[in-house]
């Protein structure tokens, strides 16, 4: 088990808003999003947190909407990671977070209400529930990157495909000064 470990510095720059907040918002799913599937490549990685099928981390191109929506949404971030996730019968995520960046983001694309939920689980009281999300085709949940956060074993037949990524702040622009002035 790997432990992080976290100074106090690094917990009063953390806004405890930022950590209880999951903002909502609606994208819609591209039409051809059955398409877009089947183009990906696909492959599982035993070495991560997530037990289902896996895309690239970098699938961009095929989400432009979702692409712009989010930069709309966040102007002074970028999205560094943008992955699919398929889950099978069976299949789930354990407990994780997704450190080295401001926020970590997941968006609904085929999915049902009965589907496995996104748990946001109570660390310092784990006896009260967490927080949860039922999955609704089109949501998008965005949330601090330091959240805790996992996929019970998926039960209902057909998949459920999410798209995931996390977002990092853009650089701070160096103030354009005028030589001549």
């Amino acid at each position: 088990m790997n432990v992080k470990s976290c100074s106090i510095e690094h917990i009063d720059s953390i806004n405890v808003k930022d950590l209880l907040t999951i903002e909502t918002f609606y994208v819609r799913p591209p039409v051809n999003n059955k398409e877009i599937l089947n183009d990906l490549d696909w492959c599982r990685r035993e070495d991560r947190p997530v037990k289902a099928d896996l895309t690239d981390w970098d699938v961009k191109d095929y989400f432009p909407n979702l692409c712009s929506q989010i930069h709309v949404l966040y102007p002074n971030h970028f999205i560094q990671d943008l992955w699919v996730a398929s889950y099978g019968c069976g299949d789930y995520s354990e407990t994780h977070n997704h450190t080295d960046f401001d926020w970590s983001f997941v968006w609904y694309l085929d999915a049902c209400p009965k589907c496995s939920p996104l748990i946001f689980p109570n660390l310092k009281q784990p006896w009260l529930p967490g927080e949860v999300i039922h999955p609704k085709v089109g949501n998008l949940h965005v949330f601090h990157c330091d959240r805790m956060h996992y996929v019970p074993p998926h039960t209902c037949p057909h998949d459920r495909v999410v798209v995931s990524g996390n977002l990092k702040r853009k650089p701070e622009e160096p103030e354009f000064r005028n030589p001549f002035i």
